[in-house]
């Protein structure tokens, strides 16, 4: 019988369940239950997670970057998707939607 190698978490993977947490709990306050974006073809809540501002690797390990609420979206897959490998289109939803 194989064993699955043991995959152990980063500081980076700690630091984004850390994130993770805290934005659920800034969904929750704000009551972001559907997609921030609303794209043509948005699925409203199908998949709907943060869509952040910059790139993963920006943030480093920074749990207060990462879950900051300016730095994030509630997206739905489609729209996340749309934005992620477009810059101006990410701009220009974050400037409407956090100033």
């Amino acid at each position: 019988m194989k064993r699955s190698p043991i995959k152990r978490i980063g500081k980076k993977g700690r630091a984004n369940i850390a994130a993770r947490k805290k934005i659920a709990e800034i969904s929750e306050e704000f009551n972001l239950t559907e997609c921030e974006i609303d794209l043509p073809g948005c699925t409203k809540t199908f998949g709907l997670a943060p869509a952040h501002k910059h790139k993963r690797a920006w943030y480093g390990d920074s749990v207060e970057k990462l879950s900051d609420y300016n730095e994030w979206v509630a997206a739905c897959q489609h729209c996340h998707s749309l934005i992620e490998h477009d810059k101006d289109l990410t701009e220009e939803t974050f400037k409407s939607l956090r100033g």
